[in-house]
């Protein structure tokens, strides 16, 4: 096969990709991200165009399979080789990490949310857990290893593992969050105009777009996105862990949850609470969050590149 001219396009795109691998992500993502939502988008519970019924999940599901991974992968083959490809691919089978980690992903967020209910309306906020006690496996912990083996597990190996990491050494993990949160909101845009795809059987309307897009872009993403490099970084990079963390905190946020188990809670509250802890673990690791800068010479800059000192929450190592 003949080389291919360094002046062809091809040549100059794939060198273009190779020196600028996040804004190639970027620019290539959201295009693509949103054509695989445009199925949802004209279905019944879109604009109508077409009469068949495409929930959000469906666009979801394409978004984080094919368009996140899809193009962190394709990307990170370009920039960084065969050997990129394989460490990013390495993470997503990153198991091992300390017990602690574990429990923290799967019950911090309704044991958070509890704990705001205790604050707010006392020790009547665990009688709806009591009596639903038994729907906890069915309701909770299946739908929480679902989303994180179906879509968590994937918009993190962009976002964390591909994005985050390579801002790091830059910015610090700290703002690396802050920076990569807006840009993890904005690829949720096209969920305003499906009906269900950011609330239950709705979709925003009037001021709540607002808050919607406030949420999307500053309040929520901020904190999770603080808190899930926090957790990335204290696992050595562990992708199922940070996956697991990121389901529970959607599934704890969701209407059926919030039916069964906190029905006198307000589930904004549990965005208060992640932000009251993310501020919290930047003050105890004064804004490191388990980071460990690359050493001299280090191929990519990837967290999974260097050891990191797991500390699990109890503050145990």
């Amino acid at each position: 096969m003949r080389p291919i001219p360094e002046s062809s396009p091809p040549a100059r795109f794939k060198r273009a990709v190779h020196d600028h691998p996040l804004a190639a992500f970027l620019l290539i993502l959201y295009p693509v991200s949103w054509v695989l939502f445009m199925p949802a988008l004209l279905g019944t519970e879109g604009f109508g165009v077409i009469g068949v019924d495409i929930p959000a999940q469906v666009g979801i599901l394409l978004v984080t399979m094919f368009g996140l991974t899809g193009v962190a992968f394709v990307v990170t083959r370009i920039a960084d080789g065969k050997d990129g490809t394989r460490r990013l691919r390495r993470l997503y089978y990153r198991f091992k990490a300390a017990p602690p980690w574990y429990v923290l992903a799967l019950l911090g967020a309704p044991v958070l949310l509890l704990c705001m209910g205790l604050a707010i309306h006392g020790t009547s906020a665990f009688t709806p857990i009591a009596h639903n006690a038994a729907q906890i496996p069915t309701a909770y912990l299946v739908n929480v290893v679902l989303i994180a083996i179906l879509i968590s597990v994937w918009e993190e190996g962009a976002w964390l593992a591909f994005v985050t990491a390579r801002l790091q050494p830059r910015l610090g993990p700290m703002w690396a969050s802050v920076v990569v949160a807006p840009l993890f909101g904005f690829i949720h845009f096209p969920l305003f105009f499906v009906t269900g795809g950011l609330i239950d059987n709705a979709r925003p309307q009037g001021v709540h777009v607002i808050e919607y897009a406030f949420y999307l872009l500053v309040f929520f993403s901020v904190p999770v996105r603080i808190l899930m490099t926090w957790v990335f970084n204290s696992t050595r990079g562990s992708l199922p862990v940070v996956a697991l963390l990121h389901a529970s905190i959607d599934t704890t946020a969701s209407g059926a949850v919030l039916l069964a188990f906190f029905p006198a809670v307000d589930g904004r509250l549990l965005y208060v609470g992640v932000a009251i802890v993310a501020v919290v673990v930047i003050a105890a690791t004064r804004g490191r969050l388990g980071y460990t800068a690359p050493t001299t010479g280090a191929a990519t800059p990837m967290a999974v590149d260097r050891p990191v000192p797991i500390t699990a929450p109890d503050g145990t190592s």
